[in-house]
């Protein structure tokens, strides 16, 4: 399905922005991608995440009274309080069209034909069936379960029509031979999915159905018509199998927007108003005193060049220069965001407008054709220390001559067409070459490229080949593997384009001359056929090829390389950032822990998910080099007190400080790894309880939650459990044990205090 994308598109109001240099989209930032881990933080502190829900008021009676005027007609409702207005609502999907939408839906000639609401489906009980997975390598003659990629004819590479020199190596490799039918293979929810026509239809009513709603609503949301279509402005709109959404960008006044202002608001399939993420603000609802004198923009970029030491000013360009309001912090700040030339440097910096001083430095870098044959690695048992090589056959692919998915592009920096390759001086170790004056533009005298194979087989190609085409090829396999696995829960949430060949991809690089991987979404790049400039960008990292096997990289043979789990954090990013919208800033002051999110939550959480639906390897196997990063903070399992991550040892200015955002977001990342496998823990004890019957439904359940985290007034760790509780709770049908229990595991790492406790029952 098609999927409105991040173009500032106008339904509610006007918008004023002071930007003085290029847009990097409204939500601009990425990830800072671990890429090379902590293996352990000693330095913890005691948390100081609570402080700042202090401002968590309640509502004064006359409020009080409207909400329980409301929850008369609907007894399903919920809601939170900010400053002592309604913040967040919520409520159950409906089995009837309301009043209030009816209007519009036959004005725009819509369906008025009522639907059952599709639920998260039953959860099963671990105690009656273990976590289940596919076992991919135990099963060697079965085929390979992926979904849903397009037969179609293969693109033609604008290339040169040459064939690229072989490889040899003494190395014998097995070569897959998988004939017989998946026994469980992956799949789309059976949903109806909308037509490009109806989605620009649908985008027209959704803030026209959010209006009436309001106006119907008017006293308890303490909102005007004309102060909604001051205060918000639409972004972006999807259709899923559960709710549509629109999301908006806040705005104070007319020339100030509000500081992380995302607000996502939810409609049922019958296009009741279910869900509003966070509070409308307004002036009157959050009065602040005008501010007679400040700072302007070209010093507030001069400030924000200077405030991360590590990357130099004078290289620096402006993305971003908005005023803005900070709800947290009650003040009036700028909201800058720059990137630097290369790429290496993307941060954002709030600077208060009337001193000038900064508050906050986000680091926004993130440290159907089934005929194409590759070598690549396996993992015997799932040891990531371990890696052997097999060659694979049947590979699908996009390109005629070169390794191309629906949701990437893969290439080689070690591969220039145009100017000579220069020393790689970033990586001595491996005094190699890199193709230096592909990057900074997308317009060079050099550009990257991927490998080009007129026959399609990529087999022999070895890890310790002095193309390091490997690193291709093994990643193509794993990414493939990752993205297709996650496929069917972006479908699910309604994020997919109607046709693959309009996903938005990720380019991945590899043999970068960096020590690190990570992503960007704002980066410069030359590639053969202009494939992935100017868009998101994976760079892996150049490894030591005489260095052994980390948690980090794989190596055999000759050759060392980012193993599948890094590869998979790495994209875990990109589809957060670029299909969900979840941005990555780190501000403690700002209650924006939407980095911690990225890193050691979802970041680890999800990797390990797949890495047991391939290899089977449990909830803690005794050899910790199975599971991605579980023999420290960044990645360990919960089997006891020792082992146990809690928000008191791991507080967000900590995360900030040590500049380790895994292990606190590995917070959250232990209760997901038990709620993926159906486990709880009371001091060493290990019992059961439920997990989502499927991999899609966890995977929609925790992106779910962190968009719905995203759009939140407090974007912390508090609200990434309280949002899982609430899709549990409005679209599932999990037995009131079941919730309670999810619970009950969030209250283990201290999580539990900003869950609205109907969820809980």
């Amino acid at each position: 399905m098609e999927r409105i994308d991040h173009k500032k598109i106008s339904l509610l109001g006007r918008m004023s922005l002071f930007i003085l240099a290029g847009s990097a989209g409204w939500a601009a930032g990425s990830a800072q991608a671990g890429d090379e881990m902590p293996g352990a933080t000693e330095d913890v502190g005691t948390s100081n995440d609570n402080e700042l829900r202090s401002q968590l008021t309640q509502p004064p009676e006359e409020l009080s009274t409207l909400v329980e005027e409301y929850r008369t007609q609907d007894p399903n409702a919920s809601f939170s309080f900010f400053n002592g207005h309604i913040d967040s609502f919520s409520t159950t999907p409906k089995n009837s069209i309301p009043e209030y939408a009816v209007k519009v839906l036959k004005a725009l000639k819509l369906l008025t034909q009522v639907a059952e609401p599709l639920k998260i489906r039953e959860p099963i009980f671990s105690g009656t069936l273990e976590k289940q997975s596919h076992d991919i390598e135990a099963k060697p003659d079965e085929q390979l379960p992926y979904v849903g990629e397009e037969s179609q004819e293969p693109e033609k590479s604008k290339g040169k029509a040459k064939e690229d020199s072989r490889e040899s190596s003494t190395d014998e490799v097995t070569e897959e031979n998988r004939t017989e039918a998946t026994s469980s293979p992956h799949e789309m929810l059976e949903w109806e999915r909308p037509t490009k026509e109806l989605l620009t239809k649908e985008k027209q009513a959704a803030s026209k159905i959010l209006q009436a709603f309001l106006e119907q609503h008017g006293n308890l949301f303490e909102i005007s018509a004309e102060e909604l279509n001051e205060s918000m402005k639409l972004m972006d709109f999807t259709h899923g199998a559960y709710t549509r959404r629109a999301i908006y960008k806040q705005f104070y006044s007319k020339n100030e927007a509000i500081l992380y202002g995302k607000t996502i608001v939810q409609f049922d399939v019958n296009w009741n108003v279910v869900g509003i993420s966070r509070m409308i603000v307004t002036p009157q609802k959050f009065p602040l005193d005008k501010l007679k004198d400040g700072i302007p923009g070209d010093k507030a970029i001069k400030i924000a060049s200077d405030a991360k030491e590590d990357c130099a000013s004078d290289d620096a360009k402006p993305l971003l220069v908005e005023p803005s309001v900070d709800l947290i912090r009650k003040r009036r700040v700028w909201n800058v965001e720059l990137v630097s030339k290369r790429g290496a440097c993307h941060w954002r910096v709030i600077v208060d407008r009337a001193e000038g001083t900064v508050l906050n430095v986000s680091d926004l870098v993130s440290q159907a054709y089934n005929d194409a044959k590759v070598n690549r690695w396996y993992f015997t048992g799932g040891d990531l220390f371990s890696p052997q090589q097999i060659v694979s056959p049947n590979q699908y692919t996009r390109n005629d001559r070169r390794l191309e998915h629906d949701f990437f592009y893969m290439m080689n920096d070690h591969r220039c067409e145009g100017s000579a390759e220069t020393d790689c001086a970033v990586t001595p170790q491996v005094g190699d070459t890199w193709c230096e004056n592909a990057y900074g533009t997308d317009n060079g005298s050099s550009y990257i490229r991927a490998t080009r194979r007129l026959d399609r087989n990529f087999s022999s190609y070895y890890p310790g080949g002095e193309s390091e085409t490997f690193g291709e090829t093994n990643a193509y396999y794993w990414g493939r593997w990752f993205s297709q696995w996650l496929k069917p829960s972006l479908d699910a949430l309604g994020v997919l384009p109607s046709s693959a060949s309009d996903y938005p991809r990720v380019l991945i690089i590899g043999d970068t001359c960096e020590t690190r991987s990570w992503y960007n979404p704002v980066f410069e790049v030359t590639t053969d056929d202009n494939k992935g400039e100017g868009g998101d960008v994976i760079r892996l990292a150049h490894r030591n090829p005489a260095g052994p096997s980390t948690n980090n990289a794989g190596c055999q043979s000759g050759g060392c390389f980012d193993n599948p789990s890094n590869l998979h954090h790495e994209l875990n990013h990109f589809y957060l950032y670029r299909y969900h919208d979840v941005g990555t800033d780190l501000d403690c002051g700002g209650s924006s822990e939407l980095q911690l999110t990225h890193e050691g939550a979802l970041g680890t959480a999800v990797p390990q998910a797949f890495w047991h639906d391939y290899y089977n390897i449990g909830y803690a196997p005794t050899d910790t080099n199975k599971l991605y990063f579980s023999s420290s903070n960044v990645g360990r399992v919960h089997t006891n007190d020792a082992d146990l991550s809690k928000l008191t040892d791991f507080s967000c200015a900590n995360a900030a400080s040590t500049k380790d955002p895994y292990s606190a977001g590995r917070v959250v990342g232990q209760a997901l790894w038990k709620f993926y496998h159906g486990k709880k823990v009371d001091g060493d004890v290990i019992t059961n309880t439920w997990y989502p019957s499927t991999d899609t439904d966890f995977n929609t359940l925790v992106y779910w939650a962190a968009e719905l985290q995203s759009g939140s007034t407090l974007k912390d760790r508090y609200e990434f459990a309280n949002r899982i509780m609430e899709i549990l709770d409005k679209y599932s049908n999990w037995s009131s044990s079941g919730k309670s229990d999810y619970c009950a595991i969030f209250a283990t790492h201290e999580l539990e205090d900003r869950i609205n406790p109907d969820y809980c029952n």
